[in-house]
């Protein structure tokens, strides 16, 4: 299939009124967006390197679906919509995206050369294995092997094999179309900065579609995804380990027991799904006060999401947010929340960007987050613990 046909499969032109114009030569290759009077201009000279702009016109797709998804919800909800006011909203988001600065910043190439960033080729075995990971948001699995359960993926053993957290256990839950290759390098940032060893829970992608399907059931519906139903199991079993080690502790030492999720993107909806369903299942226990949450970039509406008594709410577990102020996913997730609908502290950032390492802990481990008190997650860097921080 060549490009052309391929991107007007994936946005067809009679349904968003948008024309792509591509052009490749010996040395070069351009993509031109054109919506109404926008053109999207993206092009790069070194021809071993066309695959780029390639992608970036993938994450212009991207953008669309994510604002395809908060239309749609409205539409579930208004019976009386009509399909031509979908589409004139979804295209009026679309003018409002500003392109790709609210996924990949005010300069879209540069994490593809940064250091610390996720899209760096240099962090990944081989060529292939990065094209692999760049390319998997869009690649569906066959329906015979869709994923529905978190895989936990531990660290190597010799990372931060002397831990000065000895009683703490991290976990990681990644982000929308996030492969395993690039989980493990937000992980691996994550546990170079906070040194410690942490354990990816990996939300896997089932490609596009599916993955869409899977936030529109946790986020419009509050349904039990059965990813959310995993990443509960697995939180839970980690905590009942807690239960039995604190019974051997001495009462000085309980406090120090901790169970850590870090959350991303859609990593930030599910976790909301999960306290919620922790809160329902075992509210009350107070097993749950050793359990704490942060999120990136959060794509919640709610946070812990809906369904949940009074009572329930005041036993959440200490959570933090961060955001990005023009983050499109921040945007239209934890950021539209507010402090109204989320149980937490946010801490917001001026500037665009969505990806992890290049744009958020880049600069969250230089304290450039601003919120109401002190953070307590930016007070773990380095190594120090819970139990200090918690002083």
């Amino acid at each position: 299939m060549g490009a052309e046909n391929w991107f007007q499969t994936i946005l067809p032109a009679s349904a968003f009124g948008i024309h792509v114009e591509i052009t490749t030569t010996s040395e070069s290759a351009s993509f031109i967006f054109i919506q109404g009077n926008r053109r999207v201009i993206m092009a790069e000279r070194d021809r071993s390197k066309k695959y780029l702009v390639f992608v970036m016109g993938e994450k212009i797709v991207r953008l669309l679906w994510w604002t395809g998804l908060k239309k749609a919800t409205s539409i579930f909800n208004n019976k009386h919509a009509k399909l031509e006011q979908f589409i004139q909203e979804f295209l009026t988001d679309f003018a409002k995206v500003g392109f790709l600065t609210k996924v990949l910043g005010e300069k879209p190439l540069e994490p593809f050369s940064a250091d610390d960033s996720e899209l760096n080729e240099k962090y990944y075995d081989n060529s292939d294995r990065y094209t692999q990971a760049l390319m998997n948001f869009f690649i569906d699995l066959p329906p015979f092997k869709k994923e529905c359960k978190i895989k936990p993926l531990h660290p190597p053993v010799d990372v931060h094999k002397i831990t000065p957290t000895p009683n703490e256990t991290w976990f990681f839950l990644n982000g929308i179309g996030t492969n395993e290759d690039m989980a493990k390098v937000n992980a691996r940032m994550l546990s170079d900065i906070f040194k410690r060893p942490i354990t990816l829970l990996h939300n896997p992608g089932n490609g596009f579609m599916a993955d869409l399907i899977e936030v529109m059931k946790g986020r419009a519906f509050n349904l039990n995804t059965a990813i959310a139903e995993s990443a509960r199991d697995h939180i839970w079993s980690e905590l009942k380990i807690v239960k039995e080690k604190m019974r051997a502790a001495d009462k000085e030492m309980e406090k120090s027991y901790k169970v850590v999720v870090i959350a991303h993107s859609q990593g930030g909806l599910i976790i909301s799904n999960v306290v919620r369903m922790l809160l329902q299942d075992h509210g009350g226990n107070p097993l749950l006060n050793q359990l704490e949450v942060y999120t990136f970039a959060s794509a919640h509406d709610q946070y812990p999401s809906s369904c949940c008594t009074d009572a329930q709410q005041h036993q959440v577990p200490f959570t933090e947010h961060f955001a990005n102020k023009e983050d499109y996913v921040s945007q239209v997730g934890v950021l539209k929340a507010g402090s109204k609908k989320t149980v937490g502290n946010i801490y917001i950032k001026n500037g665009a960007g969505h990806l992890l390492n290049f744009h958020y802990l880049r600069d969250f481990v230089h304290g450039r987050y601003e919120g109401k008190e002190s953070s307590r997650l930016f007070s773990l860097l380095g190594g120090c613990r819970l139990a200090d921080a918690e002083k």
